[in-house]
């Protein structure tokens, strides 16, 4: 009998042990804040944007921003439309906090094809990287690819798509774009 008690208090004081872990853990998923897509400070986004910069073979690339704050001020969309070359590109990012991954994904529909971007920490100062996962597909023409958009003051911003060639990422920039907030007439 002496036994047995061991044995219940035993697995009594393992099953609390393990009970109190778990619940400390959901407690600190729990308290772990949303990322936020939108960045810190006096920058916004929403707005109309002229944007100059060139591809990675220094072909000139020009392009319009329209940014908006939607679904209850959570998600970040920003719109572009290529303006040279005249490809005819058309662009819709919407950036925002996916609570079961618990990180910012970015989804990028456009007239051409789609992707999908995540960063895990967010804005770094004035800096948000959103990256594609590594594709193991040979015949893809790169690895994987991100976007870095860095805010310059409270009137401009850069977004550079970059690439790597490789799973071991080595990112070469593919296009820089320099925005400019269009002044509101």
């Amino acid at each position: 009998m002496h036994v047995f008690r061991v044995f219940f208090f035993s697995c009594a004081v393992i099953l609390f042990g393990i009970s109190a872990v778990c619940e400390m853990s959901a407690k600190a998923q729990q308290s772990t804040p949303p990322l936020s897509a939108l960045p810190r400070g006096d920058f916004q986004f929403t707005g109309n944007w002229t944007c100059e910069g060139a591809f990675g073979n220094g072909k000139l690339h020009k392009s319009t921003y329209t940014g908006a704050v939607i679904l209850g001020g959570k998600w970040l969309e920003l719109t572009e439309q290529d303006v040279l070359p005249s490809s005819g590109y058309l662009a819709k990012y919407l950036i925002g906090w996916d609570a079961q991954q618990k990180r910012l994904v970015e989804f990028d529909a456009n007239n051409f094809s789609a992707a999908t971007y995540s960063s895990d920490s967010g804005w770094s100062g004035n800096v948000l990287t959103m990256t594609s996962a590594v594709t193991q597909d040979a015949r893809a023409p790169y690895a994987a690819n991100r976007f870095v958009y860095s805010i310059t003051d409270p009137e401009t911003f850069t977004v550079d798509w970059q690439i790597s060639r490789s799973a071991t990422l080595n990112w070469i920039t593919s296009d820089h774009l320099a925005c400019r907030r269009i002044p509101k007439a």
